[in-house]
């Protein structure tokens, strides 16, 4: 099949998020459309980058050129990432191929407001979502029939999936290194309150941040964060490193201990969670959104609040227990963190995720296909 996939104005080939900071939507479009093309598929991605690319057999043309005539009717399905605008896709192009929504979004999205409208939801061939609780939500808002939606999870990134795998911090007798690898919006302030206790109570622990708003291609002059990042660089214990890619990413987390994220934000799915169980390393997090189900019951989950000082109490007490109990009991603890890995390499690897997305899209643009 030919398939298309239009993104926003962001600039990136497959290749960039192996060695770029990038969005998980768009770090998660390009893994997908490299296993699809080993799957047979033609596959061409729309966004911001400049005239034509070609990038681990995918094709990369500028977001523009949608407006060609007749440049999307040569495809057999176009999937649209995070953004509801079929009318508007239909009325400025006009042509009758398959419409798919990825969405990443939450329900509550600005992106995603034009569902309201019946019209809109009409012109959808299909949905696909990242979990049933982000399914859930939509289903109730919108009322979309269930017959166009596939829950399609996502996946890590082949730089995980393939990680060696070190001895772990409670059997080599080391401090821990608790570490942050989400935006700064979605609980980092929470983690920098809470942290000084942590310390306290499990002394040596240390702190990694790798967080900015680079994965959304903001410039750091742009970042309004910066008061964030000074607050971890002057902190004892903290190494404020920012964001990175994959590659650099998933060594430097082998020997980690844990991913620490006081989430404040409704996860529809959590690819820094999935990443972090994929190199063994403890969850400690809350269960907002689809944080308990994208766990799957292997972190150790707080009650998400409103009050910022409450949130950091608690998940400071609950991460500093945590850490005392897998030093007093490390065979658990390893028993643990193999549960983990396997997890991941059970069910959130991108070569089954293509073959789901492969036979799902062909189901719905009509067409007869194998998949292997």
């Amino acid at each position: 099949m030919r398939i298309g996939f239009l993104d926003t104005a962001l600039q990136y080939t497959t290749e960039t998020p192996y060695k770029s900071p990038l969005g998980g939507s768009q770090s998660a479009l390009c893994y997908l459309a490299v296993e699809l093309t080993r799957l047979g598929h033609a596959i061409t991605i729309f966004n911001g980058l400049p005239g034509h690319n070609k990038s681990d057999g995918v094709e990369i043309r500028h977001i523009s050129e949608i407006n060609a005539a007749g440049s999307l009717k040569n495809f057999d399905i176009v999937v649209v990432i995070n953004l509801a605008c079929a009318t508007q896709l239909r009325q400025a192009v006009g042509f009758d191929v398959p419409l798919v929504l990825w969405a990443h979004h939450a329900h509550d999205q600005p992106a995603m407001a034009a569902l309201n409208h019946l019209g809109e939801r009409k012109r959808w061939a299909g949905f696909a979502f990242v979990s049933c609780w982000q399914r859930d939500c939509y289903e109730r808002q919108f009322s979309i029939r269930p017959e166009k939606i596939k829950v399609l999870r996502n996946a890590v990134s082949p730089a995980f999936a393939n990680v060696s795998q070190a001895q772990p911090w409670f059997i080599t007798g080391a401090s821990p290194t608790l570490f942050y690898t989400s935006t700064p919006f979605r609980g980092l302030d929470v983690l920098i309150k809470a942290f000084p206790a942590i310390r306290n109570a499990v002394p040596g622990t240390r702190l990694r941040v790798y967080s900015s708003m680079a994965v959304y291609q903001v410039v750091p002059a742009n970042d309004p964060f910066h008061d964030l990042y000074r607050q971890c660089q002057s902190m004892d214990g903290v190494e404020y490193v920012a964001s990175i890619g994959q590659s650099r990413l998933a060594g430097e987390l082998a020997t980690a201990a844990a991913l620490a994220y006081p989430s404040t934000f409704a996860e529809t799915s959590c690819i820094a969670v999935l990443e972090a169980m994929a190199v063994g390393a403890s969850i400690f997090t809350t269960r907002l959104g689809a944080l308990p189900e994208t766990t799957n019951g292997l972190a150790e989950l707080l009650e998400a609040q409103s009050n910022v000082d409450s949130l950091a109490e608690g998940f400071a007490t609950m991460t500093a227990d945590a850490l005392s109990e897998m030093q007093r009991n490390p065979s658990r603890a390893a028993l643990r963190r193999e549960e983990r890995i396997r997890f991941i390499h059970d069910n959130y690897l991108w070569p089954s995720r293509a073959r789901e997305w492969s036979l799902w899209l062909s189901q719905l643009a009509g067409r007869a296909l194998s998949v292997p």
